[in-house]
């Protein structure tokens, strides 16, 4: 028995799940679809210090996380926002700023492996 999704849509930072809207701080720059999941990668910008910009809602009961706050490399001067989504292996794969990337579970948040992008 396959599992019943609701429909979802984005406009500008809100994201509607069934009749449930979900609004952002900042506006929805791309999203990816899995597991029953859509993950939303938020436009930040630059001058906003702000490196949570990755969230996941579910379309079967509506549960959300946010991705967990990275302490800023220290190379860097400034939070490192992530900038792109893909798909590894099944989970989800974050890029941000600072050339590392992070494998995180698409259902819960949670960072499962970090690394240095190549």
């Amino acid at each position: 028995m396959s599992e019943q999704y609701s429909q979802y849509s984005i406009e500008g930072n809100t994201l509607t799940v069934g009749n449930i809207r979900h609004s952002f701080k900042f506006p929805i720059d791309s999203y990816l679809e899995i597991e029953g999941m859509v993950i939303v990668l938020l436009d930040v910008l630059a001058k906003a210090q702000y490196n949570e910009n990755v969230f996941g809602v579910s379309l079967v009961d509506n549960h959300v996380w946010q991705i967990t706050k990275i302490e800023h490399h220290p190379d860097y001067k400034q939070m490192c926002p992530f900038v792109g989504l893909g798909l590894k292996d099944g989970n989800l794969r974050l890029n941000n700023w600072c050339n590392k990337y992070y494998i995180v579970d698409p259902w819960t948040g949670k960072i499962l492996e970090e690394d240095e992008s190549r």
